[in-house]
């Protein structure tokens, strides 16, 4: 397979801010088409190993065939990062967690994560759990639609776009990417480079693999197979990541959980990270021009002590 049309995002910021070392041991917690860890491999051959989780078994498949040359210092891991605590069992010296979808995703009609073609919508990423954007679209009340998309997609007219779902299934199932794209332009209007349907999609994407949850899940964990110095590098595409990860990064960071209203401490929390970023990193403007759906990514990065 060519990979050539395969952009990994902040390559380069994230194999700097992860501090590779020799010997060292790291994560790649969403593996995707692997290009983080092709780069950390080049970047830093003396590395011990790499761990590689993802969900997608088919994003895996590419991976394994695009890192074959240095499979000797990888550990490919089907599961879901959430569950790192049982995933993995050793320390790690740094962990790259990409939360973008990846190309193979996107470009592949069977997945249904894109608007641009007439695929069918399905959103799943593991592709062995139940749950699909069709289900969702065609069987969930009016009400609960809108409040996915309110939550999941800050979609301004998610009551509107909810109802007008609802009035199409009445009379035909919604059965393709095109078919809600039409019903949400009846809504929404193109406004400069925002396709109308972006928040929507979105908005199922996150309800159907529960997205939010696990990268909450995942933080809490983390600090358990961080070593100390280690870092931990992420990359978010939307403000309901980067707002659960910077609130994360804040709370571990401080000494102290007590309400402003208490005089003394005696909470007991311990700082567990340093903020290495105190505002995120963005793409370049070259990496933008080549590739645009990386204008959305934000980096951050913090250090285990």
């Amino acid at each position: 397979m060519n990979f050539n049309y395969h952009f990994t995002v902040m390559k380069n910021e994230a194999i700097e801010n992860l501090n590779l070392k020799k010997d060292g041991t790291y994560l790649d917690a969403t593996l995707g088409m692997g290009g983080h860890t092709y780069g950390i491999i080049n970047a830093r051959q003396d590395i011990k190993k790499i761990f590689c989780i993802d969900n997608d078994s088919d994003s895996m498949k590419l991976a394994k065939q695009r890192l074959s040359g240095s499979k000797n210092k990888i550990k490919f891991i089907k599961g879901n990062f959430k569950d790192i605590d049982k995933l993995i069992n050793e320390k790690v010296d740094g962990i790259i967690l990409d939360l973008g979808v990846s190309t193979y995703q996107l470009l592949n009609s069977e997945r249904g994560f894109s608007f641009k073609k007439g695929t069918k919508l399905d959103m799943r990423i593991d592709l062995n759990q139940k749950l699909t954007a069709d289900q969702i679209l065609n069987t969930y009340p009016v009400d609960k639609i809108s409040y996915l998309l309110k939550e999941y997609g800050e979609e301004k007219n998610h009551f509107k776009i909810a109802s007008e779902i609802a009035r199409y299934r009445s009379k035909k199932k919604i059965a393709t990417s095109d078919d809600l794209t039409k019903i949400i332009e009846k809504i929404n209007k193109r406004a400069g480079k925002i396709q109308p349907s972006t928040r929507t999609f979105q908005a199922l994407r996150i309800a159907v693999n529960n997205e939010l949850t696990a990268i909450d899940e995942f933080l809490k964990k983390s600090d358990k197979i961080l070593k100390r110095g280690a870092r931990l590098v992420i990359i978010t595409f939307h403000s309901l990541e980067d707002r659960i990860v910077k609130k994360f990064f804040k709370f571990s960071e401080s000494e102290c959980d007590c309400p402003p209203s208490k005089m003394i401490c005696n909470c007991k929390k311990k700082q567990t990270l340093r903020i290495v970023t105190k505002r995120p990193l963005k793409p370049s403007s070259k990496e933008i021009n080549l590739n645009p759906s990386s204008r959305s990514a934000k980096m951050r990065i913090g250090e285990a002590i």
